[in-house]
């Protein structure tokens, strides 16, 4: 990941790196849309797959996606949880609070 260029997703997983869940049915596209204060602070497109996940130039490699009372998340290799969102719509939409932040929606576009 370029550090001259801290994007959304790299500041949501940084805030997560001690959270715990995820799994294949979350493959795909994702539009993903960071609300803080009621505000649409940014919208990206994300891809999740079993082995990363990338936004932009910026890419994460998965260790395991675990699925677990509705959660999934993400692990690196160190146990660290990268993402950690509720499951709605049969995966087609995941949320993800962030403490202290906001609210980040991943919605399937493909």
């Amino acid at each position: 990941m370029k550090t001259r260029s801290l994007s959304a997703l790299a500041l949501l997983l940084a805030t997560l790196a001690n959270t715990a869940v995820a799994g294949n049915a979350i493959d795909g596209t994702y539009a993903m849309t960071m609300e803080a204060m009621g505000v649409q602070v940014r919208s990206a497109t994300v891809e999740l797959t079993p082995q990363y996940i990338r936004e932009g130039d910026n890419k994460l490699a998965i260790a395991e996606w675990v699925h677990k009372d509705g959660f999934v998340t993400a692990r690196d290799s160190k146990g660290a949880a990268l993402l950690h969102a509720r499951i709605e719509n049969g995966g087609d939409t995941l949320i993800q609070q962030i403490e202290g932040i906001g609210t980040a929606t991943f919605t399937r576009i493909d």
